[in-house]
């Protein structure tokens, strides 16, 4: 039996990535993973570049191309101004993983048998498919959808049924339409081929197996209103496709509201995305990130640290599963000229009417769990109309450091005469939100105001 800081199970993005940051944070880790990625494409946005360069991570991003351009066939638009890269996602967790490996974390291929034992205080002892047995303090779930969960809460059911055209045509790119049987997704990549995704309603599949989901594709790619909407797509009809299809659940769902620890779940395992969002491989590495501070501060400080992690976790993916569900909500409305049919209704009426991002009216300070210093920390922090999702920091500086200096200037702290460029910063951000009046300081060099630090940004 070997024993670890922490076990990973699950190789995909958000464990491998979890593994690495780990890795590079000193702890001794293991990730099991059985390594069976299959070549696929899967769209990957700008915001995933950004944050795999901050990270070092370069060779992961060899497996997409540069942006490509999107059409549409959706609410009457033909056309988006926004784009994304494809990435071949077997080269992709392949990459992340291997940089996992070279942060310093251990790689199983394997597949995890049994839980032994799981205990808050003792952690977790798994049997392997290997047969070798492992022990560690934590344990991060990383195995997407099929992490077992005793709390699930699901929005429509969908399926995603998705095939191969191992001939593509001369449209490099993405392309998104709508039908009356649910909407399709499809990406060819140079020397690839194209990838045809659908989604439905899960019980709107005939059968078992493969030629069900053959049946379904052909009936989908067939439907009258599709005809005209793929018009630009001609290649998808008569072409044969790749004789494997797969299909998987492809609906939001909520599998970990509540932290129960020594498991800590990341990516699908804790929140599983409506692939509409195209926020996928975003909320796996960003929960990869937000697991770190968990991980770390749970291990060093374990009755502060669980407590402060529990109410962490418990924000973090609440918020994002109902933000979720009504962003996708407020998408599938958008097309009024398929309200008749079941699929549309469904997702236009959940889960409610609540606007999609959270509103402020006026000015709140509250005490909530936040990152500083890739620990988890207790901070006072301050919502605005401008930021309902509260600030922390601003430039460096926490927020119940700036607090006496909000006010006009008979009843606030005096500034100091040489403000450092830190509070420089600071303070006009404060005169920005209107939280701070005559605020222009005395100096020789002007500092432009900042973006503050907001909750979901820091984790």
């Amino acid at each position: 039996m070997t024993n670890y800081d922490c076990v990973v199970a699950g190789g995909g993005p958000a464990g491998a990535f979890t593994a690495c940051e780990l890795a590079r944070a000193g702890l001794d880790v293991v990730m099991v993973d059985p390594e069976t990625s299959r070549p696929r494409l899967e769209g990957l946005g700008e915001r995933v570049v950004q944050l795999l360069r901050a990270r070092g991570l370069e060779q992961p991003l060899a497996a997409a191309s540069e942006p490509m351009a999107r059409s549409v066939a959706w609410a009457g638009l033909a056309s988006t101004p926004n784009g994304e890269r494809l990435v071949r996602r077997d080269l992709f967790d392949t990459a992340l993983r291997q940089a996992a490996r070279h942060a310093g974390a251990r790689l199983r291929t394997a597949r995890i048998a049994r839980t032994l034992y799981s205990d808050p205080k003792k952690g977790v002892q798994l049997r392997l498919s290997t047969g070798e047995t492992v022990s560690a303090r934590l344990m991060v779930d990383a195995r997407g959808r099929q992490a077992r969960s005793a709390q699930r809460l699901l929005g429509p059911k969908t399926l995603a049924i998705s095939g191969f055209l191992p001939e593509g045509g001369d449209q490099a790119g993405t392309f998104v339409a709508s039908t009356p049987d649910g909407w399709l997704w499809s990406a060819e990549a140079p020397g690839f081929g194209r990838c045809v995704q659908i989604c439905i309603d899960m019980e709107d599949l005939e059968g078992t197996g493969a030629a069900a989901l053959e049946r379904r594709m052909a009936r989908f790619l067939n439907q009258p209103a599709a005809h005209e909407r793929f018009r630009v797509r001609d290649f998808f009809r008569d072409r044969g496709f790749d004789a494997t299809f797969t299909a998987r659940s492809a609906g939001l769902v909520l599998s970990a509201p509540e932290l129960c620890l020594p498991v800590i779940p990341v990516g699908d395992a804790a929140v599983a995305i409506d692939p509409l969002s195209g926020h996928g491989l975003f909320w796996a590495l960003s929960s990869a990130l937000a697991a770190v501070p968990c991980v770390l501060s749970v291990l060093e400080t374990p009755d502060r640290g669980r407590d402060l992690a529990r109410r962490f976790h418990r924000g973090r993916v609440v918020d994002t599963f109902w933000r979720q569900a009504r962003i996708g909500r407020d998408f599938y409305r958008l097309e009024q000229g398929l309200m008749q049919a079941s699929f549309w209704v469904r997702r236009a009426a959940w889960p409610d009417d609540r606007p999609a991002h959270r509103r402020e009216d006026g000015v709140s300070l509250s005490r909530r769990v936040v990152v500083e210093n890739n620990r988890l920390v207790e901070r006072e922090v301050l919502t605005t109309p401008q930021d309902p999702d509260g600030v922390a920091f601003v430039a460096g500086i926490p927020i119940s450091a700036l607090t006496e200096f909000i006010g006009s200037e008979a009843g606030r702290a005096p500034v100091p005469a040489t403000p450092s460029a830190a509070l420089r910063t600071a303070l006009d951000w404060m005169e920005s939100r209107g939280l701070f009046r005559h605020a222009r300081h005395h100096s020789d060099v002007h500092q432009p105001p900042q973006q503050a630090t907001r909750m979901r940004d820091r984790a």
